[in-house]
């Protein structure tokens, strides 16, 4: 708690309203949020008391401002008491801490909440989930668990038995909190939610529950929550009061946190998908957001077109119906500004509230106004005419069919913030109890229905031959996503026949199948289908209307480089269902000189940080060899036996990886000669970390250390001193304006603001010509190449969207895996590009081409304008001698939220990077 002494001998000035130039403004796509008030709002806003200010909710409205009872010895605690004040106060954030102390209270005193364990976040921090409902509901947890999953699983499961299950079970209706941390109101919002519903006896509450089990998730980001909250308390007071913390609000990820819900990277997005779609199979999930489009107070469904088409038409419509239920609560407690079907749209999959439409659930978004906890007033006079974007954009002054009751502006506070999280979730879960046997009964029918739709066949399955695939370590992976999913995968006990792309063929034991009838179809085929996304302009004749969260095609199997074959026609094998996919179990043999390693195998790569690091001797070879069959091409590691590379260690090394090593009888002796196969060293790494929280260097750093590179954080100081220590230096996707300058100059605390500056850019051209790699992503490549000087000119730069736009979409690219760089790439394969760049190289004498955009059929999955004119056949990597180092610029992000694995190689070679030419 802060100190009230302190609060209150803040200067009004620091305690009210921020000045519009160090007020944070959020832009999501077209729209800015919370933009901050001018000067003559800031003097009328000092001349008001806080108790004296008008809200934009009244304070009988909402149980949520009512003041706290008076404590009760051995009574239920309301959140006040334990916190020492009431959620929503200006200026005050619970921790987490104190959100972990209150929680625990209250289930220890109240009989109608439990609390479990779930799972641990990187910083060990724990995660939790809280059932709310009756107390007899309580003790048949195991019981509604089960009614739950029977049903959204529907095998064995004919309609008479559904109608009998739905009578007889609960609806179970999902509620988080914090996954953003940043947008601060829902995390505070929990505790009164919680409380309310363990011991308000009104009749909606009671029919509450009576008919449902809440699962509450108290802070779905731990880790992020402590770095905001922090960041907060010590600047409370300050010009940066306002500002957001200078790292990422995650150990990696930060804001992408809600970007991981199909391939499930972090700890925390894989114990969530484990309650979701393994144990609990809630038919309702609502997850709270806080960035509305401004002057709005809350976004709620109905959603924006356009809709994916794997969504089931009953989760639109229940999606729908929800919102307008909980519009329709807000309106009759006059709270003003709720808008919808504005800017959040239906289409991609990967967001904690998208992934469940295609798991057959009601997925809910709520965004509320006003991420602070620190007041602001907004002059009437002040508001936009107009807000949203494209064919979106509508009046912020006139009532309008999905902005009935504008808001009119004064004052925004934490509190009314949470009275909107508080009033939406009780909307979810009022219509949740309403329409209890609906819900069931429906997850029901609409698994029914995929399962039946896959029976048919177009597709029957998708089948996975580990033996065929050129990485079978992405290929594991890939089956395993699907798992984490909680998409069915079967493993084929003996050979079958079944029709595939190049017509019927043989598919041996240990094959992997996954059936299209299941339940959970329209996640399987959204994963592994080919995406088209719409061509929606933002007016007729005008720009493209840019698709939410950029993304407009994510097609796993062409990202993970596997081989997925679709199978139309139904086919009978011997199958057994798997719960995890295991690594395959290669045979190891000792050899007399040693082992190699395939290129084509990303694990290969994890392999050799490992014995580099147990001190081996492990060599390069740039030169094809036909001898060693398939691991004969450049590229492949050599592993010299003795040292570090035991017999012993090498067996369990390959095993754990499911890698088959070849024997080598003797050394490469004529290689080694024509300095065809050269020694590795373990690489001296250093990844450029700025103060900006980028969440790409986050997701780097992840990569990186998931494959046991070692790497050191490189701040800005750190680049304009002594870089001798390095081999590489990385810089991930950030614009070269702002790897240079950073935050401007008193926008953040001293030690928080700057970039490398011109004297960076000098110290790493030096260090370049030294012998040092340079390796840049994206939009760090405008920089590498204005840095360095290089012969490459961007090819898309200047584009108008009108003439150019790619929103996250995967482009067929052609690499030429004789180069160091792209050792172990595919001649084709897929790269993702979000408004990325191509280049072309002006002086061929400096600089090589790697990766090439493909001249003609470029797009893969998603959605492609100008293409063909602007991009095809442009350089997609290109690598530049530098002096006695060189460059690697690749005009996308190879390690995008960690999903496109088949082009990991890319930078692994770089980083590995011997004998580049």
């Amino acid at each position: 708690m802060i100190d009230p002494n302190l609060r209150s001998a803040l200067p009004a000035t620091l305690r009210l309203n921020r000045v519009a130039s160090l007020l944070p403004i959020l832009v999501f796509g077209a729209f800015a949020l919370a933009p901050g008030a001018g000067s003559a709002q800031q003097a009328g806003a000092d001349q008001v008391r806080p108790q004296d200010r008008q809200s934009a909710v009244p304070r009988s409205a909402t149980p949520a401002l009512a003041p706290a009872p008076e404590p009760v010895p051995g009574g239920v605690p309301h959140p006040a008491h334990v916190f020492g004040f009431h959620p929503g106060d200006d200026y005050e954030l619970a921790d987490l801490a104190q959100l972990e102390d209150y929680y625990g209270q209250l289930a220890a005193a109240s009989p109608r909440v439990q609390r479990i364990e779930i799972g641990r976040t990187f910083r060990d921090n724990p995660i939790h989930l809280v059932f709310i409902s009756s107390e007899e509901n309580l003790g048949q947890l195991d019981r509604w668990r089960d009614i739950a999953r029977r049903l959204a699983r529907a095998h064995d499961v004919d309609e008479a038995e559904a109608r009998r299950l739905a009578e007889e079970g609960k609806a179970i209706v999902w509620i988080d909190n914090g996954l953003h941390s940043t947008e601060v109101a829902h995390a505070q919002h929990g505790p009164l939610l919680a409380w309310y519903l363990a011991t308000d006896e009104s009749a909606e509450t009671r029919r509450i529950r009576d008919d449902v089990i809440l699962l509450l998730v108290p802070q779905m980001n731990p880790d992020g929550h402590e770095v905001v909250v922090n960041w907060y308390r010590e600047n409370l007071g300050t010009d940066w009061e306002t500002t957001g913390p200078p790292e990422v609000y995650h150990e990696y990820v930060g804001h992408d946190i809600n970007r991981d819900w199909f391939m499930f990277r972090q700890a925390e997005s894989r114990a969530i998908a484990e309650q979701l779609y393994e144990t609990w199979y809630p038919q309702i999930v609502f997850n709270h957001h806080q960035t509305a489009p401004f002057p709005a107070r809350i976004f709620i469904p109905p959603f924006a077109d356009p809709v994916n088409p794997h969504i089931p038409p009953l989760v639109v419509r229940g999606v729908n119906m929800v919102g307008e239920h909980m519009a329709k609560r807000l309106e009759e407690r006059q709270m003003p500004g709720v808008v919808s079907r504005m800017s959040f749209t239906m289409w991609w999959n990967g967001g904690m509230r998208t992934a469940p439409y295609f798991h057959n659930m009601v997925g809910l978004l709520s965004e509320v106004g006003h991420a602070s906890a620190t007041p602001q007033y907004h002059d009437p006079e002040g508001l936009p005419e107009a807000f949203g974007s494209g064919s979106h954009r509508i009046s912020a002054q006139e009532p309008s069919v999905y902005y009935a009751n504008p808001w009119e502006g004064g004052w925004a506070t934490l509190a009314d913030a949470v009275a909107y999280h508080f009033e939406s979730s009780m909307g979810a879960l009022d219509i949740g109890s309403r329409l209890r046997e609906d819900w069931l009964f429906n997850i029901w029918r609409m698994g029914k229905w995929q399962i039946e739709a896959g029976q048919e066949g177009g597709p029957f399955a998708y089948v996975v031959d580990l033996g065929s695939q050129r990485d079978a370590g992405e290929a594991v992976e890939l089956l395993n996503v699907l798992r984490r999913g909680g998409v069915e995968v079967h493993r084929a006990t003996a050979p079958f026949r079944a029709e595939g792309p190049q017509g019927a063929r043989e598919y041996p034991e240990g094959t992997y199948i996954a059936y299209a009838g299941q339940a959970f179809r329209a996640h399987l085929m959204d994963l592994l289908e080919r995406h088209e996304h719409p061509n929606r302009e933002q007016y007729p004749g005008g720009p493209p209307e840019p698709p939410y969260g950029g993304l407009s095609g994510w097609t796993i199997s062409m990202a993970m480089g596997v081989d997925v074959h679709r199978v139309e026609a139904p086919f009978e094998a011997r199958a057994e269902a798997v719960d995890v996919v295991p690594v395959p179990s290669p045979r190891f043999a000792d050899a007399e000189w040693g082992w190699a390693l395939p290129a084509t195998r990303n694990d290969s790569r994890l392999a050799v940080n490992r014995l580099l690091a147990a001190g081996a001797a492990v060599h390069r070879n740039h030169a094809a060899t036909p001898e060693l069959g398939d691991l004969g091409a450049p590229g492949a590691f050599l592993v010299e036996k003795g040292g570090g590379a035991t017999p012993e260690f090498m067996r369990s090394l390959t095993e754990s990886l499911g890698l088959a090593p070849a024997g080598l009888g003797s050394a490469p002796s004529e290689g080694i000669a024509a300095g065809e196969v050269e020694r590795l060293r373990a690489p001296r790494v250093g990844l450029y970390m700025p103060w900006t929280a980028n969440m790409d260097e986050g997701w780097t750093r992840y990569v990186l250390r998931e494959f046991e590179f070692q790497v050191d954080t490189l701040r800005n100081a750190d680049i304009r001193g002594d870089l001798s220590g390095y081999d590489v230096i990385l810089f991930t996707d950030q614009g070269a304006g702002s790897i240079v300058s950073g935050h401007a100059e008193g926008s953040r605390p001293p030690g928080f603001t700057g970039g490398v500056g011109n004297e960076g850019m000098a110290s790493l051209r030096s260090w370049v010509e030294a012998g040092g790699t340079l390796v840049a992503f994206d939009g760090a490549s405008d920089f590498a190449i204005q840095a360095l000087n290089l012969p490459v000119r961007n090819v898309t730069a200047g584009l108008s969207n009108s003439d150019f736009f790619i929103p996250g979409s995967l482009l067929r690219t052609e690499f030429d895996a004789s180069h160091p760089v792209a050792f172990g790439m595919p001649d084709e394969g897929a790269a993702f590009f979000q408004g990325s760049r191509g280049f072309e190289v002006t002086d061929t004498g400096r600089a090589n081409v790697v990766a090439s955009y493909a001249s003609s059929d470029l797009l893969m999955s998603g959605w492609e304008l100008g293409g063909d004119a602007h991009l095809a056949g442009r350089a997609a990597v290109v690598h530049a001698p530098v002096g006695s180092g060189s460059a690697v610029i690749i005009g996308f992000r190879p390690q995008f939220r960690a999903q496109p694995t088949g082009t990991y190689k890319l930078f692994f070679n770089a980083i590995h990077g011997a004998g580049v030419p």
